[in-house]
């Protein structure tokens, strides 16, 4: 499941990608991407609640996603450990112990 980042990293991302381009203003995005430059405002300064379609239009100029990268649990030697402690071997009980992951996830919600 992709997880969209954080509004702020969003933010943070895309003004270092147009500060790179020696666009700094709102104005001057405004311009270069053809969003009104209140919107700029508001979204690259502000705190807005949510990645919303401004951000989203930003990012695709950019070329940035808003999905935050998934880690390989593979590469985890803690999480690898903890299920071979568990795990006895079986497709049955892979099974199980991806229901109680998916569980732990939803309850997490």
């Amino acid at each position: 499941m992709n997880r969209i980042k954080d509004v702020r990293q969003i933010q943070h991302e895309l003004r270092q990608f147009f500060d790179r381009r020696g666009v700094v203003s709102s104005s001057g995005i405004s311009k270069v991407t053809g969003i009104n430059q209140s919107q700029i405002f508001r979204n690259l300064n502000l705190q807005p609640q949510r990645v919303t379609s401004t951000l989203k239009r930003l990012c695709i100029y950019a070329e940035i996603s808003i999905y935050a990268e998934q880690a390989d649990p593979g590469t985890s030697s803690i999480l690898m450990d903890a299920l071979a402690a568990v795990w006895d071997g079986s497709d049955q009980h892979a099974k199980r112990l991806a229901q109680l992951l998916f569980a732990h996830q939803k309850a997490s919600l």
